[in-house]
């Protein structure tokens, strides 16, 4: 499978990004969302009862999709997949909308059918700072 295409120089300024998945025979894709960051949970120091938190880089560069039928897809015929980053995010807020709004402009055109996701989710908080 190729590389993601449209990878940002610098990702510390993102939480993560929307993106897409186009099978290549059949022009049917995914759209998705991916985080770059993930927190990794630490045991207390010594004599401490707090955990300690540490934001690490996520699996982003090799993910592949959380659809499991698109997986085992890809995993039989990774040259026939191509993925693309659509749009870079600063919140989950924004990925969460962004990608919604993608999937259903494909409702819309009675275009759903051109999809391997099978529901929009969209439950997001929206603070008057983002």
């Amino acid at each position: 499978m190729s590389e993601w295409k449209n990878i940002p120089k610098d990702i510390t300024p993102y939480v993560g990004f929307v993106y897409t998945i186009l099978e290549k025979d059949t022009q049917i894709g995914y759209i998705g969302i991916k985080k770059f960051w993930k927190t990794i949970k630490r045991k207390p120091l010594k004599g401490k009862k707090n955990k300690r938190h540490e934001t690490v880089e996520s699996d982003w560069k090799t993910y592949n999709s959380s659809s499991s039928i698109l997986q085992e897809k890809i995993k039989n015929n990774p040259d026939n997949y191509e993925k693309e980053i659509i749009r870079c995010c600063k919140s989950i807020t924004e990925m969460k909308c962004y990608e919604a709004h993608a999937q259903l402009s494909f409702y819309v055109r009675g275009s759903w059918d051109l999809l391997y996701n099978e529901v929009v989710n969209l439950r997001v908080r929206i603070r008057k700072n983002e």
